[in-house]
């Protein structure tokens, strides 16, 4: 059994609130103690006599817990970066470009897949990310679908990020088919996918997998033991939020037409709101109601959707700054990056916090104050990170 003290003279947010924004802040000094891959102690104040003497001194760094991207589509080949170019000329988004990514990333190497998507999460965990959820999605057919979730798996293979994987065959409708074959592969091969996955996602859209084929799609994952996720009402309201919510999805994510009312709906249960503010602010096709989310009480989570065709970053601190130009405080951003992104993926309690019991995933970053998320849009990076009480050295 290992015991150690992570001590600070700055600023510690342990996120020790149940309530979106609830950081705890803790002006140092500080002391943090962790036992094997698990905090034992967080508290105001100098070390004391039964400490540690194993130490780890962070000086006036900002210690945050590792950040929780619940939503990102990090294994494809193939670059879609001239739609973003069509769309600065006005071209709207309707999600056909994916079919482009499919192609492409169906004729790729596994070995080529692999190193690309270590790449990616070796990225994201550079920033901050300690825990990430990646979708498949991008193979369509089962049998592709079985492919990328194994490689999932093998580009995440002794990296020190927790990676949780989801089955995304429902992303689009493969060329020569229609939705309710689609359909039909889909709840056909769940029986053998779903011990690859942990959860399971449908792209929710009225000319794509519209209600009736989503709640067909879930309630299969379901008897299969996968947790839903969805995609909701990003390119038009069809009450697809709602359905996830009905459905006791454990987030429902996008929801760049929902409506207050919906909001306020959403609030009254234990789905997520997922809110993505990179594509949202970049895709120019309606920002979701990030203010009426958190006024009516939802608990609210933010992704970075790193992904083939929208949005490439897999950067949590700069979803953080994105959040704020939608709408939330600072300290609603970083719950939302911790907390919020936990209970997303049903690990609430686990990671996205530092209190007694939960997972040492612990950032110190190179500022003294969490406003440096704001004031240095994507720009700020640890110092240091522990993974599972474990430094990336």
């Amino acid at each position: 059994m290992s015991r150690r003290a992570i001590i600070g003279r700055g600023r510690l947010l342990p996120i020790d609130g149940a309530t979106t924004g609830a950081t705890g802040a803790i002006e140092g000094p500080w002391v943090l103690i962790v036992e094997d891959d698990h905090v034992i102690e967080v508290r105001a104040g100098k070390l004391q006599p039964g400490d540690p003497d194993a130490l780890e001194d962070v000086g006036t760094a900002l210690v945050t817990p590792g950040l929780v991207d619940s939503h990102t589509h990090l294994i494809y080949a193939g670059d879609r970066s001239d739609e973003a170019a069509a769309r600065t000329r006005g071209e709207r988004y309707t999600g056909g470009g994916i079919l482009r990514t499919v192609a492409a990333t169906v004729a790729a190497r596994d070995a080529d897949l692999v190193r690309e998507t270590r790449l990616r999460l070796g990225s994201a965990a550079a920033r901050g990310t300690t825990t990430i959820e990646v979708k498949s999605g991008y193979g369509l057919a089962s049998s592709e679908e079985h492919r990328l979730l194994r490689l999932i798996s093998e580009a995440a293979d002794g990296l020190p990020l927790r990676v949780r994987r989801t089955y995304l065959g429902a992303h689009a409708i493969p060329a020569g088919s229609n939705a309710a074959s689609q359909r039909e592969a889909i709840i056909e091969t769940l029986p053998s996918l779903a011990a690859e996955a942990d959860y399971i996602d449908v792209f929710c859209e009225p000319d794509i997998f519209d209600l009736e084929s989503t709640r067909a799609i879930a309630e299969a994952g379901r008897m299969d033991g996968l947790p839903l996720k969805l995609h909701a009402d990003q390119l038009q309201r069809s009450g697809a939020a709602l359905l996830g919510a009905e459905l006791g999805a454990l987030s429902v994510d996008h929801l760049e037409h929902i409506t207050e009312a919906d909001a306020r709906a959403l609030a009254e249960t234990s789905t997520v709101a997922t809110i993505l503010p990179g594509p949202a602010l970049m895709l120019g096709a309606g920002l979701p109601p990030a203010r009426a989310l958190l006024d009516a009480g939802a608990t609210v989570a933010i992704g970075s959707d790193a992904n083939a065709g929208t949005f490439g970053e897999p950067s949590m601190p700069l979803a953080i700054g994105l959040a704020v130009a939608l709408g939330f405080t600072l300290d609603e951003a970083l719950w939302a990056a911790t907390a919020g992104g936990a209970a997303a993926l049903g690990l609430e309690g686990t990671v996205g916090r530092l209190t007694p019991g939960s997972c040492a995933d612990i950032v110190a970053w190179d500022a003294e104050h969490e406003g440096a998320f704001v004031h240095r849009l994507g720009g700020v990076r640890p110092l240091w990170t522990w993974f599972g009480g474990e430094t990336d050295d």
